[in-house]
């Protein structure tokens, strides 16, 4: 988990894992949850991209609607630290989140 995240979020991902880290990426993490309430905070996709292995996922989670982060920035920043964008989903009435992996290739 990079960023602050909802307590119904952080709630119920709690309650299927013990095993989550805060505010920076443990080593072997699956998921990575970024959020992202600005463009300016896309500066760390590269750096959490980097930190993927494998077939592990980054999702970055941002407000819907909102003229200060669109889906562009994410699907952008996204691609241009060497990911592939693979899922979008509603996150919350509030949030979209897109699903980002390393391509198979790259792997």
């Amino acid at each position: 988990m990079v960023g602050s995240f909802a307590a119904d979020f952080l709630g119920e991902l709690h309650a299927q894992t013990k095993n989550v880290s805060n505010g920076k990426v443990a080593a072997g993490a699956e998921w990575i949850f970024f959020a992202a309430d600005s463009a300016k905070d896309l500066s760390q996709v590269p750096k959490l991209a980097k930190s993927l292995k494998g077939a592990a996922a980054l999702w970055i989670v941002y407000p819907k609607g909102q003229t200060q982060i669109t889906e562009n920035d994410v699907l952008g920043v996204g691609r241009k630290s060497g990911l592939k964008d693979v899922k979008v989903v509603g996150f919350s009435p509030t949030h979209t989140a897109l699903k980002f992996v390393i391509p198979v290739e790259s792997r």
